[in-house]
């Protein structure tokens, strides 16, 4: 049973670990400062004095809650989930009354530095084509690989880095965990312009509020210009919306959550099925779909998407359709011929003990065609279908397979060194 001194020696222990930690980092530069946040450019001092960083290192009020949302991710990182679009996360820790992350320092310009830039309705299209498609991934990152899901609640143009690798998603601070049986937030933070009703107090927030948020900056990078009240009582009507894209702007920023976009990946879907209408209507603003994610691991996102990968993730959703259904019918073959094979076996198949014709076939030969026909398929749909399986990355799904029909080859080898034996 622990006592109450064991408490207050753990206690202690953990603030003179803390202490120990803060010791370890020197303070470049203050990035922000608040009663309930301090953001801080820090670099790690090792005990030879060498240095490594820069890192970001915040400090968050645990009284308001703020800060859990990072606790989440960096488990979530340490299991290894892939979630290339948000930053790494080296440490979390508490410190008196305040939760401290530090993680790395994403590089690049945000997205408001980056549409400031972009002087022209059909420049702003352009630079809408390649980056939106990627921050709707990068919030689908928050909702489907972490469990459980992560609400963003401050996507605003400040909170997006930009860079020839893609789109990250930076501070956290006021995120939260969804709960199923929450009734409504118990802090209401946020940015006026893009935050939902239920932020403030109407509601509880979940993945449909980010979805207003990612609608609030969709308006954004069409105009140039933050949201107004106006804009929403004129339909976001507006000088470079066009229609089409007009239209998602609305659906996704319903005052009422449950008429919104399900998810962030069915709003970029919406966005790309309206941004081909653009393309088929406009006027040479644009000429093709853009890539529609860059879903791959941060160290490839080192260089921009090429060969094999950038056609990949071009492929659109009826040519993958058309992909599985090739594919599963090949494998329905090759089934039916194992099917045959027992029913109907050859002279030489039927020289063999029962047992082994059915263990060859059926516990051996289907199950190694079901795995390869899995491995082949388009599982962008199935990962739609099922969230958990977007959680997984490409690589952990490979070496599975690859164990499993490793397995299945040994077990069959066994079996045919007993039937031989025998």
């Amino acid at each position: 049973m622990e006592t109450c001194e064991d408490t207050l020696e753990d206690d202690l222990a953990r603030y003179l670990d803390s202490l120990e930690r803060e010791d370890s980092y020197r303070v470049d530069a203050v990035l922000k400062e608040g009663p309930l946040e301090v953001t801080e450019r820090v670099f790690f001092v090792g005990r030879s004095g060498a240095e490594l960083g820069p890192f970001v290192r915040k400090y968050l009020s645990a009284e308001c809650g703020l800060g859990s949302a990072y606790a989440a991710l960096h488990a979530a990182q340490r299991r290894g989930v892939s979630l290339p679009h948000l930053p790494r996360i080296v440490e979390c820790y508490r410190h008196g009354e305040k939760n401290v992350v530090v993680m790395e320092c994403v590089r690049g310009e945000t997205l408001s530095e980056r549409v400031v830039r972009a002087r022209t309705p059909g420049e702003r299209l352009d630079l809408l084509s390649c980056i939106f498609p990627d921050l709707c991934d990068a919030v689908s990152e928050l909702h489907e690989r972490l469990d459980p899901p992560v609400i963003h609640r401050d996507l605003k143009p400040e909170n997006v880095m930009v860079s020839g690798s893609g789109v990250t998603l930076i501070d956290l601070g006021i995120a939260r965990l969804f709960r199923k049986d929450g009734e409504q937030d118990t802090t209401h933070f946020g940015t006026r312009a893009y935050a939902p009703p239920e932020q403030f107090g109407f509601g509880q927030t979940d993945v449909r509020s980010d979805v207003y948020a990612l609608g609030m900056l969709l308006f954004f990078c069409l105009v140039g210009r933050e949201p107004m009240p106006r804009d929403r009582e004129d339909g976001f009507v507006a000088a470079g919306v066009p229609e089409a894209l007009r239209a998602v702007v609305r659906h996704a920023t319903e005052l009422d959550p449950a008429a919104r976009y399900g998810s962030a990946r069915e709003l970029g879907d919406a966005f790309l099925a309206a941004l081909s209408q653009v393309g088929d209507t406009s006027t040479g603003e644009r000429d093709a779909l853009p890539p529609t994610s860059f879903d791959y691991p941060r160290e490839a996102r080192l260089r921009a998407p090429s060969g094999l990968a950038s056609l990949l993730v071009r492929v659109p959703r009826w040519a993958g359709v058309v992909w599985n259904t090739a594919v599963l019918l090949v494998c329905a073959v090759f089934v039916m011929g194992c099917v045959m094979a027992v029913v109907e076996p050859t002279p030489e198949n039927a020289a063999w003990p029962a047992w082994y014709l059915l263990w060859s076939y059926f516990a051996f030969m289907v199950p190694e065609l079901v795995i390869v026909a899995y491995l082949l398929l388009d599982r962008r749909p199935v990962r739609r279908a099922i969230p958990p399986l977007a959680r997984l990355t490409v690589g952990r799904e490979l070496r599975v397979a690859l164990i499993a029909m490793l397995a299945l080859l040994a077990a069959w080898i066994v079996a045919t060194a007993v039937m031989q034996a025998g």
